[in-house]
């Protein structure tokens, strides 16, 4: 009887402490920011500089049918990226490695040009395994185990592998300063945790980061969460949104099985409908959208061969990251002849003027509107099949664009140019 009428206090009491814990959190938002200077003090607010965004990092790879199902086809109709944290086991079914199926759907995500980022081989609360075995023992069967694990395996169809992660995510939130200092940057160059200062982050980041968790008894606030969106555009920082499952609010039941902790970490989610909800508000306030490694500044490229040819282009080994700000520099950069099917990345090169994108594999050149001071693209030569929609498609994005753009559609018996 007593536990009864606990409960139902404590079902009452819950949106009191629900408006509390938000409100609270805005206010010291408030009063943290009031000391950056005001964006309308920059000339311009341009993307991986000062123009703010968010960052959506979701947690524990054993909800990847969940971030397939309802998150890919989501995150695709908006045009976002991602980071998608992941374990290299499954905790809540005796620690069994990923099938072979959910090492695919994972891969597939990254194919869309989401980050695929660590959160512990086995999803171990970082200090108390450090404390009890060792740092050394937590670097060696947390960190190096799933970069191991990542490196051993690939895609079943299309042999896509896993890219090296820029990020990582604190299992559980938790960390110290000694093993943060152990993995940034040896490791990664950040590491996600949870509220701290103003909880916002600043680009090229290095080091901790922090994060707003909207799930699991943090649950969220979509009045506050409006609010916060509207912050972001007094600042040139980011903020880092933490969520686990996608799933639509109908979705009830065991998720992951029977059990307190399957029972517990269910309740981790967020509704399609919130995510519209972020996506839409941060769009209405001209926010972009951005993943965890481009906040701390590397780029990501979905086209392997894209990548390979921005590397050769600017004396980049494979081993070492690709840093944005040094693709902000290039005012040429030749393309040609490289069997690239995707642009991704290319919007990275904010100062680009001229383009050669000769004799590739090309259908798809929205992503060039991006660029702000191009002046001349050269297209001719494409092997993409699908040369009425490769026209339409060029001539809808590039024709508005405020720079003089000229183009030559010699492969298709066209040429055009607009100012």
């Amino acid at each position: 009887m007593i536990k009864k009428i606990g409960r139902s206090i404590e079902y009452l009491l819950k949106p009191y402490f629900k408006w509390r814990y938000w409100s609270t959190l805005y206010r010291n938002m408030v009063r943290q920011i009031d000391y950056f200077p005001s964006n309308k003090e920059n000339n311009e607010c341009i993307p991986y500089i000062n123009k703010p965004g968010i960052a959506f990092s979701f947690d524990d790879s054993y909800r990847v049918y969940d971030w397939y199902k309802y998150g890919k086809d989501l995150f695709g109709y908006y045009d976002i990226k991602v980071t998608f944290n992941i374990n290299g086991v499954n905790p809540l079914e005796n620690y069994r490695e990923h099938t072979q199926q959910e090492i695919d759907k994972l891969l597939e995500l990254q194919a869309q040009g989401h980050e695929i980022a660590h959160h512990g081989f086995k999803h171990k609360t970082t200090t108390n395994y450090a404390l009890k075995y060792g740092v050394d023992s937590w670097l060696k069967d947390e960190i190096d185990s799933l970069l191991h694990w990542m490196e051993n395996h690939s895609h079943s169809t299309t042999n896509e592998r896993f890219k090296k992660p820029v990020s990582f995510a604190f299992p559980h939130f938790v960390y110290n300063e000694e093993i943060l200092k152990e993995i940034v940057p040896k490791y990664f160059k950040v590491a996600r945790g949870h509220l701290y200062k103003d909880n916002l982050t600043n680009f090229n980041a290095v080091g901790y980061v922090p994060s707003i968790c909207l799930d699991g008894y943090y649950s969220y606030s979509a009045y506050y969460l409006r609010k916060i969106i509207k912050l972001l555009k007094k600042t040139g920082k980011n903020l880092i949104l933490t969520c686990h499952s996608i799933l639509p609010e109908e979705h009830s039941g065991e998720l992951y099985g029977v059990g307190k902790k399957a029972s517990e970490w269910g309740t981790w989610r967020v509704s399609t409908r919130l995510i519209k909800t972020i996506i839409d508000e941060a769009k209405k306030n001209n926010l972009e959208f951005y993943t965890t490694s481009e906040i701390a500044g590397i780029a990501t490229f979905i086209d392997h061969k894209m990548e390979e040819a921005v590397r050769e282009h600017l004396s980049i080994s494979s081993y070492k990251d690709i840093e944005i700000k040094e693709l902000m520099k290039v005012k040429e950069l030749d393309l040609s002849n490289k069997g690239i099917s995707n642009l991704d990345g290319i919007e990275y090169f904010l100062n680009l003027e001229k383009l050669n994108l000769r004799n590739n594999e090309l259908n798809d050149f929205r992503l060039l509107k991006k660029l702000p001071k191009l002046k001349n693209v050269s297209i001719d030569g494409q092997l993409s099949k699908k040369k009425k929609t490769f026209e339409g498609s060029l001539f809808t994005h590039l024709k508005g664009s405020c720079v003089i753009l000229s183009l030559n559609m010699m492969a298709f018996g066209n040429s055009f140019s607009c100012i």
